[in-house]
């Protein structure tokens, strides 16, 4: 159970910081909740940190506005689990059967890789236009694969946006073709 001083805060700020210390004291219940979406996010546990801090300011507002101090943590859980799942769809997982995988180490391994020429570049980014492609054409221009890390980290984004970004972008070259 909170302390009623906790929902009486009044200031965004205070709000804010009321609601970094409750989720401090409360990350058993952040993992709790959080769990059954982890695999399906592409979030670290920072982000869960940042989500469940936004939660509980809202939870923290919706606990005042309706005078009960005792239901923060269950406002908290709906919201957080709203949170959570909203995370989760941001890239669907492709479920594929293993047999159809590649095997890498029965790959025989070539000098020569395919490296796609630019005209072949421009065409297929034709259809993607503003950020996503401003992100897709930094990607291609890379000597050697980058990860979602270093992609959020060069744009000043998350890894999330990033993964979001590039799945929506993946379907809309799929459907184009």
């Amino acid at each position: 159970m909170t302390a009623p001083s906790a929902i009486q805060s009044t200031t965004d700020h205070e709000i804010w910081l009321t609601a970094m210390e409750w989720v401090r004291f409360h990350m058993h219940v952040v993992h709790w909740v959080a769990n059954p979406y982890l695999p399906y996010m592409a979030a670290d546990e920072d982000d869960l940190f940042q989500e469940a801090i936004m939660a509980a300011a809202q939870a923290l507002i919706v606990a005042r506005k309706k005078n009960s101090p005792q239901k923060l943590t269950p406002f908290f859980r709906v919201i957080f689990k709203t949170h959570c799942l909203k995370m989760a769809a941001g890239v669907q997982p492709v479920h594929m059967p293993h047999d159809i995988l590649p095997c890498p180490a029965l790959q025989e391994e070539t000098d020569d890789h395919f490296e796609p020429c630019l005209g072949e570049i421009k065409e297929a980014l034709q259809g993607i236009k503003g950020r996503k492609r401003e992100v897709c054409a930094w990607i291609l221009q890379q000597e050697l694969p980058v990860t979602t890390l270093e992609v959020a980290q060069h744009f000043r984004v998350s890894r999330r946006q990033v993964c979001r970004l590039l799945h929506n972008t993946l379907l809309q070259l799929t459907e184009d073709n």
